[in-house]
């Protein structure tokens, strides 16, 4: 009997450590495995739309200075071939991959194999960057702005000042890749201010708000195109009056610098700022994905969620739901909410 009970507790022990192999290869089978889609669909229909990934094929301007030198070294290294091109967008989701799963290491992550798995195969996450049925689901921008924020997040648990200058200095070009983050900025400003973190508030200013005044504040100077560029979220897509925009964003942040922000962390204000960024976007064009760089800090908070306790005859078994089972599962409603914003004709 003895015997029986300690091979089925090997089993169980087996399968809890295979489990999230299981998931991380078939997170990396599914991202190789779309790739060739999009490879065989575009070859045997070479008219059909390559989405977000032909428009930055082709030369626009509609991307921060920062974003378009990055597709510019791409179109380059792409020699003239969407294929080629199409391929990068693949490389870039899977650095992003790659690189998420020191960031989890570097905040130290218990189960880490588990967390790790969960996330490529999060069904929000893989449907907003990579699945498309009919073009090409890459969005190299929102790729190369999450993996500069990763960057970030990699060194933010380190203690050591190259490390806090790290953190600091990719944030910034984060910042200036995507706008995603760039309510962080004032928020840490008033945070440290109220603190009297001089030392941070340095590290910020030499930084961060060095770094946006070289990618943004200067280019809006030399250039006739970028200022147009900076506000295009406030004249297009729905057509909704800029004040309406900025009332739910404005709520918000007076909230947070009233009731949170001295006790939050740095590492809080920055996905709050994805939010609120969010809040103002989501009103040009109802997109869901804007918020989905929040996946991050739901899998890097960790903590137990809820837990409860089954009993059923000799049954005693007790659920635990932590935070990546949570992210999980709202990752689920992100994609019922996002089905249903098309089924509106909203997207």
């Amino acid at each position: 009997m003895n015997n029986q009970v300690d091979q089925n507790g090997k089993s169980q022990s087996s399968f809890r450590n295979l489990f999230p192999v299981i998931l991380i290869l078939i997170g990396i089978i599914l991202r190789v495995l779309m790739l060739f889609y999009f490879y065989a669909i575009h070859i045997f229909d070479p008219g059909r739309s390559w989405n977000d990934l032909g428009a930055y094929f082709t030369k626009n301007l509609t991307s921060p200075p920062l974003t378009i030198g990055f597709l510019e070294i791409f179109r380059f290294l792409s020699f003239g071939s969407i294929y080629l091109f199409a391929f990068w967008g693949f490389f870039w989701d899977l650095m992003i991959c790659i690189l998420f799963y020191f960031v989890l290491k570097s905040f130290k992550i218990k189960n880490i194999k588990y967390a790790y798995g969960l996330f490529l195969i999060n069904p929000f996450y893989f449907l907003k960057n990579v699945f498309s049925i009919d073009t090409c689901g890459y969005h190299i921008t929102d790729a190369f702005f999450l993996f500069l924020l990763l960057l970030a997040l990699y060194f933010y648990p380190k203690t050591d000042n190259i490390s806090l200058y790290l953190f600091y200095l990719f944030l910034g070009l984060s910042i200036c890749s995507k706008y995603y983050t760039l309510p962080a900025v004032a928020f840490l400003f008033f945070k440290f201010l109220l603190e009297k973190n001089w030392k941070e508030l340095k590290i910020l200013m030499s930084t961060t708000v060095l770094t946006i005044i070289i990618f943004i504040i200067i280019p809006l100077f030399i250039t006739d195109w970028f200022f147009d560029v900076l506000f295009k979220w406030s004249s297009t897509g729905l057509d909704i009056p800029l004040p309406i925009k900025l009332i739910p964003l404005g709520i918000a942040a007076v909230l947070y610098l009233i009731l949170r922000i001295k006790k939050a962390r740095p590492f809080e204000i920055i996905f709050f700022s994805v939010f609120i960024t969010g809040l103002y976007m989501i009103f040009s064009y109802p997109y869901l994905r804007w918020f989905q760089s929040i996946l991050f800090y739901g899998i890097l908070t960790e903590s137990v969620i809820y837990f409860f306790n089954i009993k059923i005859g000799k049954l005693n078994k007790t659920i635990t739901i932590n935070n990546h089972n949570m992210t999980f599962l709202l990752s689920i409603v992100g994609v019922i909410g996002s089905f249903i914003l098309i089924s509106l004709n909203l997207i």
